[in-house]
Order: structure tokens, then C-alpha cells, then sequence
């Protein structure tokens, strides 16, 4: 099928990233397959930001700002966002923000795959998998 603004289309499987996406990943070092814990890049990132507003580089309201941008969305659909003052998470549940834990998930070091917070072993290349993390 041909269309106008895509071109042919593909007889063959297309990744689902945007090209644009993959290059990204790519260019930062990480391998094309690794799966990145998004609750644990917002916390690292929000780290980052308190350090900078200790060192007099963010205003508070710059802070805040920055904060409200580390916001995850998880795989249920449900918002999350870090309290700028505690640095916990909080969950959207209808009107209001309630404090919770996160839904986490081992990443394998090896194949980047995500398991289940109850496997020991990595279900795609069996690894044992650190449960400290």
C-alpha cells in the first residue's frame, strides 16, 4: 500500500520506537534492547536537582518546575510525580496525591530485561538478579 506523506509501506516487522528514538538511545550508550526504570532515572535525575538548588544554581521555583517534569506515567496508566520537599513518590488517585511505592521491576544487568519483583533469575537470559537495588 502506498501512501502519500509515509512512502511504501514495509513487508517486513517495524520496530515500534521512532527511528529518531532508537539513534537517541544509541548515541547515549545504551544498547537498543535495555529497558531503563523509569521511577529510578527520576529519582537520579531529582538528586541532581537538589544538589544544584543546595548550590544556590535553582531558585525554588525553578526547583519545583523541574521537579514537576520528572513526573512517570507507569505501565497501568496511573501518574506519579516526587514530592520536591521529601523526594517520595506520589500516586494520582482521582482528585488528590497520595503517598505510595512505586511498582518496581528488576531490570537484568546483562539483557536489560524487566522481571517481576518475585524472580530470582532473569526469565530471558537466567541470571541470578540483585535484589539490593
Amino acid at each position: 500500500m502506498l501512501d502519500r506523506d509515509r512512502g511504501p509501506e514495509p513487508d517486513y516487522p517495524v520496530s515500534p520506537v521512532p527511528k529518531q528514538a532508537r539513534a537517541g538511545r544509541l548515541r547515549a550508550g545504551y544498547p537498543p534492547s535495555v529497558a531503563v526504570d523509569p521511577f529510578a532515572v527520576s529519582e537520579t535525575r531529582y538528586r541532581h536537582l537538589v544538589e544544584q538548588r543546595r548550590g544556590g544554581g535553582l531558585d525554588p521555583r525553578s526547583f519545583r518546575a523541574a521537579v514537576r517534569e520528572l513526573a512517570v506515567t507507569d505501565g497501568e496508566g496511573r501518574q506519579w510525580i516526587l514530592g520536591p520537599e521529601d523526594g517520595g513518590w506520589y500516586r494520582r488517585e482521582r482528585d488528590r496525591w497520595i503517598a505510595a511505592d512505586p511498582p518496581r521491576r528488576l531490570v537484568c544487568p546483562d539483557c536489560g530485561h524487566h522481571n517481576l519483583p518475585r524472580h530470582s533469575f532473569c526469565v530471558e537470559c537466567g541470571r541470578q538478579l540483585n535484589r539490593s537495588a
